[in-house]
């Protein structure tokens, strides 16, 4: 049995991301998908699910088809209390269709100025500043989404969201396309937001 641990990412080898959170001062393991979906993981190990940038690209992973396989224990995750933070897919593919939420997700690798579109307090911490490398954007949400920051553009642009919040259940998903390691300071209130 898995020792009680703050965070566990989904992914298949070990990951810098690891050493990030480590350094940072979290406690965190890196599992397979296809493990915490076994009957006899116990869900409340962690109060924090990671799936970092890249899922969706086999250049960077192997681990689509087993988010796809524990759809249903990462929705139970979050319905009970937990909070799932996913970043971009970079892939063209439909890579979010394993989560209970509508994202869809469009590709494209640059720096951008970031706007606030709802003032929320995982949007004021994930970032420092007022620029960040996006691998995408998310072009469509699903009902319930709230889009927390967005690329600012020109005024004749169309806002492109880049971080968004769903209430699940008891819990929380947060997806980013900020290609980013997200401040010490979001990853501690992805971790308290748990039973929130």
């Amino acid at each position: 049995m898995m020792k009680s641990v703050e965070i566990v990412v989904l992914w298949d080898r070990e990951t810098p991301y690891k050493r990030y959170l480590i350094n940072h001062g979290f406690s965190c393991e890196v599992i397979a998908p296809g493990a915490f979906a076994v009957p006899s993981f116990p869900a409340k190990v962690c109060r924090l699910l990671i799936v970092p940038a890249g899922f969706g690209n086999s250049l960077y992973s192997n681990i689509l088809s087993g988010l796809r396989a524990s759809s249903m224990s990462i929705k139970d995750f979050v319905k009970g209390g937990g909070t799932l933070l996913v970043s971009g897919a970079m892939s063209e593919e439909d890579a979010y269709d394993w989560l209970p939420i509508k994202l869809r997700y469009v590709t494209r690798r640059k720096r951008v100025k970031v706007g606030v579109i709802t003032a929320h307090e995982a949007a004021m911490m994930i970032v420092k500043r007022d620029e960040c490398f996006c691998d995408g954007y998310f072009d469509d949400v699903g009902a319930g989404c709230v889009i927390l920051l967005a690329e600012k553009g020109n005024e004749d642009e169309e806002e492109r969201a880049i971080l968004i919040l769903s209430e699940y259940g008891a819990g929380k998903i947060i997806a980013t396309t900020i290609h980013e390691y997200p401040s010490e300071e979001f990853i501690a209130y992805c971790v308290r937001a748990r039973g929130c």
